[in-house]
């Protein structure tokens, strides 16, 4: 049997796509494996903000799309690109083991603690955006797209001090030794579900969905359904500056952040649950840090936005 796999074209998310094709391959050595490249509208403008583009769904859609024709079996995707509740044509049939999720900062000139006095950082993201500016108000934010390569040369070519990437991203393409620092969750709490990829799948498709089932993480699985929770009940988006981190261990650990876009009002909460009451953690954590104050967060970035 021949599955295709879907993916973007970027070096990240071959890896992603190939690191999925060799977990497969290894567990179902009887089929065969193939890779299918798919543009998006987030790949193809790599120019205007991501919080200008709409955000959700940029480097999703055209994937769904092909999945849908039956041009591809399945979708590999970066977990934190997809929204918050997908199309119910799809589902997510696995989710592989978490990477450490935490944000780094890159730079040859400076470390985190630098940011005290000031200095200008590059980053497409509001929820680092907000965070940065809520812990370090000295720092000037100047957009940054593009792929990693593209946004590394903006670095070298002195447009900023410093730029923030995912770690996991900067693992993935061996390219740790450009890591400053890896910014502590107490700084800066990652995207939902940053550092997991995702797997997609028509719903109902059991073959394939058994097929993949082989590469599922229980843990990640475990906080990434949290985490995704959070996300739906605040609706966050690429518009929207917010984060939440679970881990999962012999206890469970949740952490949320709901922020302005200047980041000079924020709410953080953070709930400390054993393993086996975890179900409902994110909703419940959504709801408490909007009832704290995060409504009336969210409520003037929207007005600002029709303004």
């Amino acid at each position: 049997m021949e599955i295709k796999i879907g993916t973007r074209g970027s070096k990240l998310a071959l890896w992603q796509a190939e690191h999925v094709k060799k977990r497969l391959e290894k567990a179902h050595p009887g089929h065969e494996f193939v890779i299918r490249i798919i543009k998006t509208t987030g790949d193809l403008d790599q120019k205007t903000p991501l919080n200008e583009m709409g955000g959700v769904g940029l480097f999703t859609k055209q994937l769904e799309i092909a999945l849908d024709a039956g041009e591809i079996d399945l979708a590999v995707h970066s977990c934190k690109d997809l929204p918050s509740e997908i199309d119910s044509r799809f589902q997510l049939v696995a989710f592989l083991e978490r990477e450490r999720p935490l944000d780094a900062l890159i730079s040859g000139k400076i470390r985190l603690a630098d940011l005290e006095k000031g200095g200008v950082v590059g980053t497409g993201s509001l929820r680092r955006v907000s965070q940065l500016k809520n812990r370090f108000p000295n720092v000037e934010i100047r957009e940054l797209r593009g792929n990693v390569d593209t946004r590394l040369k903006k670095l070298e070519s002195g447009e900023y001090d410093a730029i923030i990437l995912a770690y996991a991203g900067v693992k993935r393409l061996g390219l740790e030794s450009v890591v400053a620092d890896v910014i502590p969750a107490d700084i800066m709490i990652p995207a939902v579900a940053q550092g997991v990829v995702a797997v997609e799948a028509r719903k109902g498709d059991t073959a394939i969905s058994d097929i993949v089932s082989a590469v599922d993480h229980t843990e990640s699985r475990a906080a990434v359904v949290q985490e995704r929770d959070f996300l739906r009940i605040v609706e966050g988006g690429c518009k929207v500056p917010v984060g939440c981190y679970a881990e999962v261990g012999e206890n469970f650990r949740i952490r949320g952040y709901i922020g302005s876009v200047d980041g000079k009002e924020a709410v953080r909460h953070e709930v400390f649950l054993s393993a086996g009451e975890a179900d409902g953690a994110g909703e419940s954590l959504a709801r408490a840090m909007l009832a704290d104050g995060g409504a009336e967060i969210l409520a003037g970035i929207q007005k600002a936005e029709g303004e």
